[in-house]
């Protein structure tokens, strides 16, 4: 009898087109995975793959058993999660952590959640420190700026966001030419994120082709505080769209050359084995 694992097993293999990069997706020993595949072919009675160096390179029948179960496997993987659901489902909300930078979850996931009735134990951090939870299975999800290619993750894109420059409340558009609006803000006092200026550093090599020569007045890890640093008239800095909305109603701030804006891609994140999970699922669905 063909065990539902040695599926799992092959398909994984077939995904990731090695041994070793599919046992790290399924959290198993790579003679675990060498296992089930080889107990899958005797099972069907042909080679699946050809070894090859490092690589993993299906044969006909490999490509058509693929085919043929991955619809399958995914539709009974994500059953099985939604029947784990509604057995542990109690008369509380159901939980999930999540990790996100604190910025994205005041101004974005925070209305989101709104529709949902799940409750959620959130952890704030940067981009490697979130991902380094999950792959720890310290969170369940996480929104995160960068997508970095590591086994058994994967990735949903949300959205994406626009930096524009800020200024204080006062400060005009003044050039009209690229070159003279190099010249303008580069003598101005900037506020950035980190030392190693990022976004100001993506803005300038995109519209300016250059790396930024500029040394920031202040280095505030924090896109609220740095807005709240510029309504306060210490400076310009690049902030996102949906952050400086209010501010810049209420004119306690400016944009300035708003054609000159960058965008930056949002991601969801989690372990492959939790891509069916009903509660991440309803969760992303409100994006």
């Amino acid at each position: 009898m063909i065990d539902f694992e040695w599926y799992r097993s092959f398909i994984s293999i077939y995904k990731q087109g090695s041994v070793s990069a599919a046992a790290k997706t399924r959290f198993l020993t790579q003679p675990a995975m060498s296992q089930h595949l080889a107990a899958l072919e005797s099972e069907v009675g042909e080679p699946l793959f050809l070894r090859a160096p490092r690589k993993m390179i299906p044969t006909d029948k490999g490509k058509e058993m693929y085919t043929k179960l991955v619809p399958l496997i995914e539709h009974l993987e994500t059953a099985t999660q939604e029947i784990q659901h509604y057995a542990k489902t109690d008369s509380r909300s159901p939980l999930l952590k999540i990790g996100s930078p604190v910025e994205y979850f005041t101004g974005r996931v925070s209305e989101k959640i709104k529709g949902t009735d799940t409750r959620l134990i959130t952890s704030f951090g940067v981009a490697s420190t979130l991902l380094d939870e999950l792959i720890k299975e310290e969170v369940d999800l996480i929104f995160t700026p960068k997508k970095q290619t590591v086994p058994g993750i994967e990735y949903k894109e949300l959205e994406v966001e626009t930096f524009v420059i800020v200024a204080p409340p006062g400060f005009k558009e003044q050039h009209s030419s690229l070159a003279e609006i190099e010249e303008w803000v580069e003598e101005q006092a900037w506020l950035s994120y980190g030392l190693d200026l990022p976004i100001i550093r993506r803005f300038w090599r995109e519209h300016f082709k250059r790396r930024p020569t500029i040394q920031a007045r202040h280095i505030i890890p924090n896109l609220y505080s740095i807005l709240k640093g510029v309504e306060n008239g210490l400076g310009l800095s690049i902030l996102p769209s949906y952050l400086i909305e209010e501010s810049v109603a209420e004119g306690k701030s400016t944009v300035l050359y708003g054609e000159l804006s960058v965008d930056n891609t949002l991601y969801a994140a989690y372990r492959m084995d939790k891509k069916g999970d009903p509660i991440i699922q309803s969760l992303l669905n409100q994006w």
